[in-house]
């Protein structure tokens, strides 16, 4: 059996088709229009394809109970984490990509993509995956994402470091005689595009920040943002041993950073697929230049990635559940605090004067009845080619 190597920047990847409402996103939720030409002859008019909406995430974004530790408390803070979001989804052939870009109140930007639709099955040895139905078997397979994360932090002209931690080995100051290992952070600026590529180890933890080195916060710490990966996976396939791998050279790095270029506009392009030997862009070439990248306009290329081994519960349709990888590009020194404390969402509980008693602080948000959204009829059109 060969292995199909699908370069979805080629197959519509950039086409979202209608949601459906209640489902796809939320009864509440704001729907828009989009206008897309891609294997049209004219732009072609897609209905509902993104949505907006507003979500309780379920799950504090902050909070603390103290403790008397006598059987009561000091006080009980928290927010809750209500989120924006805005989503669209793909359909590439036979699997549905779910894409979200979502903002907490603390200054968080979260990037999330889920995988869902029908598998592609072959009639193979159990060598590269489970049987299924009607003697198929789900072959085992990859899924990579990569996201151009033009970062201006402040500015334009930004600098790109590692805070890395690192173990110490020092003399316990109490006893002299014995040794005392413990990590420190240690900021590591890289200076070109191919220090700045990441491939992740983890004997080597660290954190990837962009900052500008002229702005500081009241500690006088530069300001900057970090990039958190909170999805990627290895690829297996050996791109200095396999030529088609030049195609997708990306997928070797889980992080890079580049001077921004209009000659480098993405990491791809749709006519990749046609001849993965002598790839039209080959993200390779955008380190190999290994140009200064202190104090520019740097872009951060993220590549979020899953190795999927088939199932029988994948059948009929790979759920969202378990298969979600994300990122989160998070601030870092760049506020003087958590900037949700400017949100009157908080509340603040203390012990009030009489026994049992409580005092309740809800910074000016009203309680009591609340505006629920009125439920729209239910529509669902589905067609989608023509003009506009």
């Amino acid at each position: 059996m060969l292995n199909n190597l699908f370069v979805d920047s080629y197959w519509d990847v950039g086409r979202s088709y209608e949601l459906t409402q209640g489902i796809d996103c939320p009864e509440t939720a704001t729907f828009f229009n989009t206008l897309q030409q891609r294997s049209t002859k004219e732009p072609s008019l897609m209905k509902n394809a993104v949505c907006v909406f507003e979500l309780n995430a379920g799950i504090p974004l902050r909070r603390h109970f103290d403790s008397d530790f006598a059987g009561g408390f000091n006080f009980y803070g928290g927010m809750a984490d209500h989120v924006l979001v805005l989503r669209h989804i793909n359909t590439v052939y036979n699997y549905d990509y779910v894409y979200d870009y979502i903002f907490h109140q603390n200054g968080v930007i979260e990037v999330r993509v889920g995988l869902t639709g029908y598998i592609i099955t072959s009639q193979d040895t159990t060598r590269y995956g489970y049987p299924l139905y009607a003697g198929e078997i789900g072959n085992v397979h990859q899924h990579s994402f990569n996201y151009k994360v033009d970062l201006d932090i402040l500015g334009t002209q930004n600098r790109f470091e590692t805070v890395d931690i690192v173990l110490e080995n020092i003399t316990n100051p109490e006893r002299p005689d014995l040794r005392h290992i413990q990590t420190r952070i240690q900021r590591n600026l890289r200076r070109t595009e191919r220090e700045a590529a990441v491939q992740y180890d983890f004997n080597e933890p660290k954190y990837y920040n962009f900052y500008n080195e002229e702005e500081t916060n009241r500690f006088g710490v530069n300001r900057g943002y970090r990039v958190q990966l909170n999805g990627i996976a290895k690829t297996l396939l050996p791109r200095q041993d396999w030529a088609p791998m030049r195609g997708v050279a990306w997928q070797d790095y889980q992080l890079a950073v580049t001077r921004r270029k209009e000659s480098e506009p993405s990491s791809s392009s749709i006519y990749n697929q046609n001849d993965l030997y002598e790839p039209l862009v080959d993200f390779q070439t955008f380190i190999d230049d290994d140009e200064n990248i202190v104090d520019e306009d740097l872009v951060a290329w993220v590549t979020l990635s899953t190795h999927h081994i088939p199932h029988s519960e994948d059948f009929p349709t790979t759920a969202t559940a378990g298969t979600q990888m994300q990122f989160f590009l998070r601030p870092f020194n760049y506020y003087d605090e958590d900037p949700s404390v400017g949100s009157s969402n908080a509340i603040l509980i203390t012990p009030g004067e009489k026994s049992g008693s409580v005092r309740v602080e809800r910074f000016g948000t009203p309680t009591g009845p609340a505006c629920v959204s009125e439920q729209s009829p239910f529509r669902y059109n589905g067609t989608w080619r023509g003009p506009h």
